[in-house]
């Protein structure tokens, strides 16, 4: 009996911890973006705080891997973009208003930084 229980047990906890990580990349407003020879566009984006961004990330660069990740103590889990791929993360916005860092990079080579500008909840924001 005990052995039946186990594996629907397990599951539940992956399904749980897979959704508290928020890695999904479900839900959210969507920002495009484009790993190139160049670097990562945009540079710059505007969030307002509390809010959920699905950052999709698309690897235009003739390079592999390219990898995107928090900087600075900025919370987003790493994501490695194989060359003519596209890979969506979920990243929400932190409470407090201020500018973040995502570091988008080919490991040794191409570098870029990617600065998320968090307004107060109610302040005006461009799409981007």
């Amino acid at each position: 009996m005990i052995a039946r229980l186990t594996a629907p047990a397990a599951l539940v906890s992956t399904l749980v911890i897979g959704v508290a990580c928020g890695s999904s990349g479900e839900g959210g407003r969507e920002v495009p973006i484009t790993q190139s020879q160049a670097g990562c566009s945009p540079k710059t984006v505007e969030a307002t705080a509390g809010e959920k961004l699905n950052l999709v990330v698309k690897n235009e660069s003739g390079k592999e891997p390219y990898e995107v990740e928090g900087e600075g103590g900025t919370k987003l889990e790493e994501v490695v973009v194989p060359e003519g791929k596209t890979r969506e993360v979920g990243f929400d916005v932190p409470d407090e208003p201020g500018t973040y860092e995502i570091k988008c990079y080919v490991p040794g080579d191409i570098e870029t930084t990617i600065e998320i500008t968090v307004k107060a909840a109610g302040a005006t924001q461009a799409p981007y």
